[in-house]
């Protein structure tokens, strides 16, 4: 290997200072204690073979160590080195020892290329960030009109008139919150960024000039919802805890007030010493209406026993109630079941303790409600029994109608007659609706008015002799009827009579005679008068 360009690079023998300006992206520190060590070691070796390997081996650990490379200590090292090669170093290795002296310094300035492309890289896109930032703050107003609302999962009773200007304040905290988090994440990403010093002073610049638009405006706003939130919470403490005394509300929603204002602090962006001064206060708050609470559930217990006492009597009467109910009927039952209650209502009972004992008290009845509904489902099939006899009464008496119709014409007269009257009864003692009735004496019609055709054909048939006779029975029968109404209104009449309280006993007796000699009068006339149909009957059927 030729090494005449050695002459060349010994403009290299003070890189601290000709190096400088490969090295203004590096920030300016102290040597680290690997350097140290290493430059002590490297004035002990006795060999430029052993210096040279020792320095190459700095190098080449500065350049490939995890994170960012050590330049300046690779740079000092290569300083160190170079002069080293013009002493009386072995032939033989020489060139070996230069070839990668050479390599290790093209491999750090490519290295250091690579890496510069980089940090433009990271600057290109900090700065993009940061206009970014500078753009949104512009329109600080117009994010803060179009943001959406803030949601509060809870909000306290007592904040309840003032949750608009919390709502309000908060909205615009969090924007802040935003901006302010965006701005320090910039500055921790400048700081961390390899990037030559004079890009991260003006970085810095730009960030401390958006700083000021966001920090004081934040912490006024910040000192603003705490100085409300810190009233606001005086104000319920006063209004409420009045020493050791808790006022104005009961304990348990006291304490529920207490954990949503505490919640509700979360929310916000308060300063630590509000949210500190703040948290005091409700927890000394907290620690009143845990005493209440505890004072509670004392007497609540001894209520409790209490009741368990009372109602142990109570219990005893109704388990004697319950041995003597089989025997009893059910609205004696009610009645003693009723003074029980009463019994009950008289004194104080533990709900747990009534629903148990109301329970007790149902279970009585429940034998005599299960032989009520078995009675009723026993008449329930009666009903249904009677209505399907009657439903087959009704098919029954509208066939034997439709057949007479039918076959009307195949029977005599007087059977006719006969089953025509049959039919009368048997819709009259019917046990149907009106209308049920009224419909089956429509479907009897046809068979009456075939029966009145019959009728009147058979008196056409009749001898001379036999309708003279006929209309003589019918005068009779007529004057029959007048005479049987005469007598009817007679016995009314007689009837009223004795009614009234005014007759005295030779009156009422005489009436009574009378009464009976109409009455008697009244049976004979109605004999007459059926023989007499008879006998129009049979010469009607001749």
């Amino acid at each position: 290997m030729d090494f005449s360009d050695l002459s060349e690079t010994t403009q290299h023998q003070h890189p601290i200072s000709t190096e400088k300006a490969e090295e203004r992206g590096e920030e300016s520190s102290r040597w680290s204690q690997a350097f140290i060590e290493f430059s002590r070691k490297f004035q002990e070796l006795p060999t430029p073979e052993e210096r040279i390997a020792c320095g190459l081996a700095f190098m080449k650990g500065a350049i490939s160590q995890e994170g960012s490379p050590r330049f300046r200590e690779f740079w000092e090292s290569r300083r160190l080195v170079l002069p080293v090669f013009k002493e009386n170093v072995n032939g033989a290795v020489r060139p070996k020892l230069w070839g990668e002296y050479v390599e290790l310094t093209v491999e750090a300035r490519r290295l250091k290329e690579i890496l510069e492309e980089q940090s433009a890289f990271a600057t290109e896109q900090i700065d993009l960030a940061i206009q970014a930032i500078e753009k949104d703050l512009s329109g600080f107003q117009d994010l803060l009109s179009h943001g959406s609302q803030l949601d509060w999962p809870e909000v306290p009773r007592s904040l309840y008139p003032k949750i608009g200007a919390y709502q309000k304040l908060q909205q615009e905290l969090t924007l802040l919150n935003a901006f302010a988090s965006r701005l320090n994440g910039l500055r921790k990403e400048v700081i961390k960024t390899d990037m030559r010093i004079r890009f991260k002073t003006k970085f810095f610049k730009r960030l401390s000039e958006i700083g000021d638009q966001i920090f004081p405006k934040r912490k006024g706003m910040i000192d603003k919802v705490s100085s409300e939130f810190e009233k606001d919470v005086s104000d319920f403490v006063s209004r409420y805890f009045q020493g050791d005394q808790v006022v104005g509300a009961p304990y348990y929603a006291l304490r529920e007030e207490i954990k949503s204002l505490q919640s509700f602090a979360k929310l916000l962006t308060l300063s630590s010493a509000v949210f500190s001064r703040t948290r005091l206060l409700m927890s000394e708050c907290w620690d009143k209406v845990k005493v209440l609470e505890k004072e509670h559930k004392k007497a609540v217990l001894e209520k409790k026993q209490a009741s368990s006492d009372t109602s142990g009597a109570i219990r005893a009467k109704i388990e004697e109630l319950k041995q003597n109910s089989g025997a009893m009927s059910l609205r004696d039952l009610d009645r003693e079941i009723d003074q029980i209650v009463a019994e009950m209502r008289a004194v104080y009972l533990d709900r747990d303790d009534v629903r148990s004992l109301r329970d007790a008290l149902s279970e009585l009845r429940l034998p005599h409600i299960a032989a009520q509904e078995k009675k009723a489902q026993e008449l329930e099939l009666v009903e249904q029994e009677k209505l399907r006899l009657k439903r087959e009464k009704l098919a029954q008496i509208k066939e034997e109608m439709a057949d007479l119709v039918q076959k009307g014409g195949q029977h005599e007269l007087e059977f006719l007659l006969a089953r025509f009257k049959d039919l009368e009864l048997m819709i009259q003692t019917l046990d149907a609706s009106k209308v049920e009735k009224q419909q089956l004496e429509r479907q009897l019609r046809p068979l009456k008015d075939l029966i009145a055709d019959r009728k009147e054909h058979s008196l056409m048939n009749l001898s001379d002799d036999d309708r003279k006779i006929l209309d003589n029975y019918r005068l009779v029968l007529q004057q029959k009827k007048q005479r049987r109404q005469e007598i009817k209104e007679l016995v009314d009449g007689y009837r009223k009579t004795l009614g009234s309280s005014s007759l005295d006993f030779e009156k009422g007796f005489q009436l009574r005679e009378l009464l009976d000699q109409e009455k008697e009068r009244l049976d004979k006339t109605n004999a007459a008068i059926e023989e007499i149909e008879n006998k129009i009957s049979e010469l009607e059927q001749k």
